[in-house]
């Protein structure tokens, strides 16, 4: 259950991520990257 709250969270955070234009890329890019490492960790692990 915690970990589909937390997996739902974090799919969320890809969205804006995504969706969102940043100035640095390297943040955008990063984040998406923890962000989708995560998710498959909260689902998988």
């Amino acid at each position: 259950m915690i970990n589909e709250n937390i997996a739902e969270i974090l799919l969320a955070a890809i969205l804006v991520s995504t969706t969102y234009d940043k100035d640095q890329p390297v943040i955008k890019w990063g984040g998406l990257v923890v962000a989708v490492g995560a998710v498959v960790s909260a689902l998988f692990g």
